[in-house]
């Protein structure tokens, strides 16, 4: 028997007439036939019915696959995070409790006005290598193309007053909460200018397993007269640090 012209086959599949099975197609069939396990010759027929282009079927999955290959990929991210090394700069940064946490790739911690997030940097690391992407409402940070965080803030900041620089080998990022103490949204208190972990997809050790703020968080530091009255120099704002996707870094000492 004459083999039917692909091109023909393939009008008549977009046709939803009658095709001609081509020798490959024929093969998946015998195979699937012949095997002990895997799709059944009428899986893979289904799969084959009314494409263009046929292929196998992509694979399906159920709540609970899904649900651990979700937090497969975010161990992979928690063991790429902990990898960073840690430098003796870094170790002395204090976290108060529950106010902030050490996630393992980055410490971060907060006041009524600012959250800082900290990260150690390898050694002889070039500022080139540091990618820090920040918005209103979302935060990117890599070091030589491996993401250290990311995602949606718990809350939103005022980009354009925000700021990042590298100190000591150390990334610092500075954010300003737009809700904070004197600033509040509609409805709100100062309760709920406190945050539970900088990004909404924080894993669980970067997350605060608080139902409440703590006490400590009423009496720290506030803009305005926070600096001024502990003697503090006031938080900088670099030269040239741009709202939505500033990338302005201060080199190393």
């Amino acid at each position: 028997m004459e083999e039917a012209d692909p091109k023909f086959a393939t009008w008549m599949r977009g046709h939803g007439k009658l095709a001609v099975l081509k020798d490959d197609e024929v093969d998946r069939l015998e195979r699937a036939a012949q095997a002990a396990s895997g799709p059944s010759r009428a899986e893979v027929m289904d799969s084959m019915y009314g494409r263009l282009e046929p292929k196998p079927a992509g694979p399906s999955f159920s709540a609970e696959e899904l649900e651990r290959m979700s937090e497969a990929a975010e161990a992979v991210k928690a063991s790429a995070r902990r990898a960073l090394p840690c430098s003796k700069a870094y170790a002395a940064i204090d976290v108060p409790e529950g106010m902030g946490s050490d996630a393992g790739g980055y410490k971060w911690r907060q006041s009524q006005t600012h959250v800082e997030v900290f990260v150690s940097l390898p050694p002889g690391t070039s500022r080139r290598a540091v990618h820090v992407s920040l918005t209103s409402v979302s935060l990117e940070v890599s070091v030589e193309e491996r993401p250290v965080l990311g995602g949606t803030l718990w809350r939103e900041v005022k980009a354009d007053e925000s700021t990042w620089y590298i100190q000591d080998g150390i990334l610092e990022i500075v954010l300003l909460k737009r809700h904070r103490r004197g600033n509040y949204a509609d409805g709100e208190t100062n309760a709920t200018t406190f945050w539970y972990a900088v990004t909404r997809n924080a894993g669980t050790d970067a997350r605060l397993a608080l139902e409440h703020p703590p006490p400590g968080y009423y009496s720290s530091h506030w803009e305005g007269e926070g600096a001024a009255r502990r003697g503090a120099q006031p938080r900088r704002r670099l030269p040239g640090a741009r709202a939505e996707g500033a990338q302005t870094l201060v080199p190393a000492c």
